[in-house]
């Protein structure tokens, strides 16, 4: 009996182990539609989003001016930072693992940040959209 219970904690730990990883190697940007309210499209992150990604919040030099800047049109993409990455700037401080790409149809697109403390930061998105929209395949602007 005590054979059986072994052998089954035992595959048990080895399914669950494997399971967390291969979870690790696969992060996946979603691109949001409001209007349809679903993910309209998944991407694998791959190298060339993280780095456009990462290097636009560590440029980020002020926040975003309007007060609130949430919109029912365009789209927001949910972009993963694997591995999480210390952003020590003029107006961020935080250790960031996901960032929010907001780009609204009439208004300038924008960052949402949420920083250690889960408060909630906007700041301005000085990224290209029509490379971020290459690099996604996925036309974000009309």
């Amino acid at each position: 009996m005590s054979k059986k219970i072994l052998i089954v904690m035992s595959l048990f730990i080895m399914l669950s182990h494997s399971t967390v990883a291969s979870a690790i190697g696969f992060k996946y940007v979603q691109i949001f539609d409001p209007k349809q309210d679903k993910v309209v499209k998944v991407v694998q992150l791959n190298d060339e989003i993280h780095n456009m990604v990462v290097s636009s919040i560590k440029d980020v030099d002020s926040l975003y001016a309007k007060n609130n800047p949430l919109t029912d049109d365009g789209y927001a993409i949910r972009v993963p930072i694997y591995p999480a990455v210390m952003v020590q700037g003029k107006c961020l401080n935080a250790l960031v693992d996901n960032v929010f790409i907001i780009i609204p149809q009439h208004d300038a697109p924008f960052f949402m940040i949420f920083e250690d403390d889960n408060k909630l930061l906007c700041f301005p998105f000085k990224g290209n959209v029509n490379n971020l929209s290459k690099i996604l395949d996925f036309k974000l602007k009309s």
